[in-house]
């Protein structure tokens, strides 16, 4: 050991480090990580991992739309094997046909004393021949003996003081840059690692792999034309076990992408594992192991039934996955994510529907958006505009912003002219336009308003945004009817409807919106509770007030899910813009009645579902090499939503008529309208099939099947 860090300190290279005392650290941790300690023969761990798919909207909320979990049983074998024996399995989802182990080659590493780290694991359960380097990216340890062709060092500080039973741990940083050569073929990590200092064994490593740059002109085109950007981030946190060895305890990738045609919402693969329960082997004097070679990996299913009936979970679903956000990474992130460098102007919009749509009012839409962030320059400063052509309707639509955000404050500045819908309750990432199916089935199950407004805004983070966010907005707008100019789509049979009506008119405006716990609201998996409150006032020549409520509940216990959902609003004045009521029915908010059937200046939704999953048929099931689908996860269920609208005085009962220009379209409910399921769903929810019957009125129940878990 002693011969090897003197050879190694021996032809280091001084424009490496930045000083002396950290060459000199790198090189006793390069001794210590180079292999694990000789007495260390292997372990056996229990490992929970949740893998979940996330969005992440351009204020930083995230909402998960899948989340699957899996306890394993891991055996690593020192120089010979890393066995991940999975014995439980169980996942919520939105009804995706694809599970995310199909994009996952591996999810945990046994150890971070090597020379080579892979980022990619076969889970076929076979083991990769050892030439092969498929699915797998083979990144340069930065304390591998090589380690001064690939990486630049600095920092050595100690940070921190750990206190345990039998000592105190200083822990010192080193920050890690990598300088890949030309030739080379490998990855490298860039980031931070913190390590023993008496020991010199790594205690955490937070940053992320990257590869040669020049190898970007060669991704797929169709990556290049979609301004494709994405990032592999790691954290892996090693714990003390047996006062001897640093083996892991908590490791997590996260994979975040960005599509231009997307806009700023980034996608997200998250992959939290949690190491515990550590029987570690030991021998009694050193090893003969050959450690140049590959370690072999197999991931291994126990039988169904076993896996379906797995209980002994140490973490709910989603627990895992809240516990973190992609911000804690944002010091890493590439340029085209960062808020610090010289100023930059970016192409990409903020909603897709500023570049392209189609609905029956415009017809095709195209437009252009462009933003300047000032960044270091003028740290919190951004701007930009977009706008386009409608090409039915021969008109531009568009409009300009500005803001400056100062840390928990955000202040901001917008003129926008808009085509507005007029629909109630939209969920987060819905969609406010026809889209493809209007183009395809001729089905705009929107309504839609010409609407201008020049608005000033304050918006308030509280904690973090996942936790709370208060925005006013004060200015001025202008509401003006709009025409359907198409009769019906470019595709396929049907009719477009008439857009309804609205009154013409001007008006001040000012709004205050307040969100608790922003990334629940019951339309994705993450549990918790959640509570919006929107509340607004118009004056001039249209004149109105109105509140809406939204409050979701999502938990989990055990195999039992309870989902409770509930929207409402009241608007009033002494003439009620028609385009300000309330209006239910189809188009998913109360789904069974027809297009927006009923209407007041009183209204209410409300959802709640149960289930309880079935023991068997968990597993998910290969499909082709290493594509797999969900389970079958079969789950007895019990569903109830309904909605209530109220007309409740002469300025309401007018207002109907202007829908209809006229003629009223819609009509109170007349008492609550709700409809009772009991059946099953299967692919956690993603279908379901029962009876179900109307139990404001008599009527018989009637068969059921369809997509999502409301009968």
């Amino acid at each position: 050991m002693i011969l090897l860090l003197l050879a190694q300190l021996a032809v280091t290279n001084d424009s490496v480090y930045s000083s002396a005392a950290l060459r000199a650290l790198v090189a006793h941790a390069a001794v210590e990580n180079h292999a694990p300690p000789t007495t260390l023969r292997g372990y056996r761990a229990h490992v929970e991992s949740e893998l979940s798919l996330i969005l992440r909207d351009t204020l930083g909320r995230e909402r998960a739309g899948q989340i699957e979990q899996l306890a394993s049983s891991a055996e690593w074998t020192r120089g010979n094997a890393y066995d991940m024996h999975v014995i439980g399995y169980r996942t919520q989802g939105l009804g995706s046909p694809i599970s995310t182990l199909s994009f996952v080659r591996g999810w945990t590493e046994p150890t971070l004393y090597s020379e080579r780290m892979r980022l990619g694991i076969d889970v076929s359960g076979r083991a990769a021949p050892p030439t092969s380097n498929r699915d797998t990216v083979v990144a340069v340890h930065p304390f591998a003996s090589d380690r001064d062709r690939y990486y630049k060092y600095s920092g050595g500080d100690t940070i921190t003081v750990l206190r345990t039973a039998n000592r105190s741990i200083a822990i010192v940083r080193i920050r890690v840059a990598p300088q890949l050569p030309d030739s080379t073929r490998l990855a490298a990590f860039d980031g931070e690692i913190d390590v023993d200092a008496d020991r010199h064994q790594i205690v955490r490593m937070r940053g992320r792999f990257v590869v040669l740059s020049r190898r970007a002109p060669n991704m797929p085109l169709v990556a290049r034309l979609a301004g494709l950007t994405g990032v592999a981030y790691v954290e892996f946190v090693n714990t003390e076990v047996g006062g001897k060895y640093w083996l892991p305890a908590i490791q997590r990738t996260e994979l975040q992408s960005t599509m231009a045609v997307m806009g700023h919402t980034r996608a997200i693969m998250r992959i939290m594992s949690t190491f515990s329960g550590y029987d570690v082997t030991d021998a009694s004097g050193a090893l003969a192991v050959d450690e140049s070679r590959r370690l072999v990996r197999h991931t291994t299913w126990a039988p169904s039934d076993t896996v379906s009936r797995f209980a002994d979970w140490r973490s709910s679903v989603g627990e895992a996955t809240a516990s973190v956000t992609a911000n804690d990474f944002d010091d890493l992130a590439p340029d085209a994510w960062k808020s610090t460098g010289g100023v930059r102007i970016d192409l990409v919009p903020t909603n897709i529907d500023n570049v392209v749509r189609f609905d029956r009012i415009e017809g095709l839409f195209t437009g252009y958006q462009a933003d300047v962030q000032m960044r270091s320059v003028v740290p919190g400063l951004s701007f930009g505009a977009h706008g386009g052509w409608a090409w039915s309707e021969q008109t531009i639509r568009g409009g300009a912003h500005v803001s400056l955000k100062q840390k928990e404050w955000i202040l901001g500045a917008r003129a926008e002219r808009m085509l507005a819908t007029t629909n109630d309750f939209i969920r987060p990432f819905d969609p406010q336009t026809g889209g493809l199916a209007a183009i395809v089935g001729s089905i705009d199950d929107f309504d839609y308003v010409d609407r201008r407004v020049a608005l000033l805004s304050a918006t308030r983070i509280v904690g973090s945004v996942e936790n709370a966010i208060v925005t006013a907005q004060l200015g001025v707008g202008g509401d003006r009817a709009e025409v359907a100019r198409l009769t019906h789509g470019w595709i396929g049979t049907g009719a477009f409807r008439p857009n309804r009506g609205v009154q013409s008119g001007n008006y001040t405006l000012g709004i205050i919106d307040a969100e608790w716990h922003p990334g629940i609201s019951g339309d994705f998996v993450q549990p918790g509770v959640g509570a919006r409150i929107h509340h607004e006032v118009g004056r001039g020549s249209l004149e109105w007030q109105r509140t809406e409520l939204s409050i979701s509940a999502l938990h989990y216990w055990g195999s039992v899910a309870v989902l409770l959902q509930g929207d409402g609003g009241t608007v009033s004045g002494s003439s009620i813009p028609p385009q300000k009521l309330f209006e239910l029915g189809g188009s998913g908010v109360l789904p069974g009645y027809a297009y927006k059937e009923f209407a007041g200046d009183r209204a209410a939704l409300f959802r709640g579902f149960g289930s309880y999953s079935l023991p068997i048929w968990k597993e998910p099931h290969r499909f082709r090499n290493s594509f797999f689908i969900p389970g079958v996860s079969p789950a007895l269920a019990v569903g109830i939503q309904g909605g209530w609208t109220q007309l409740s005085g002469d300025a309401a009962r007018v207002a109907v008529y202007g829908l209809g220009g006229g003629a009223p379209l819609s009509h109170a409910t007349d008492g609550v309208r709700a409809t009772l399921g009991l059946g099953m769903t299967f692919f956690s929810g993603s279908i379901h099939a029962g009876v179900a019957r109307p139990i404001d009125r008599s009527a018989p129940w009637r068969f059921t099947i369809g997509g999502g878990p409301a009968f």
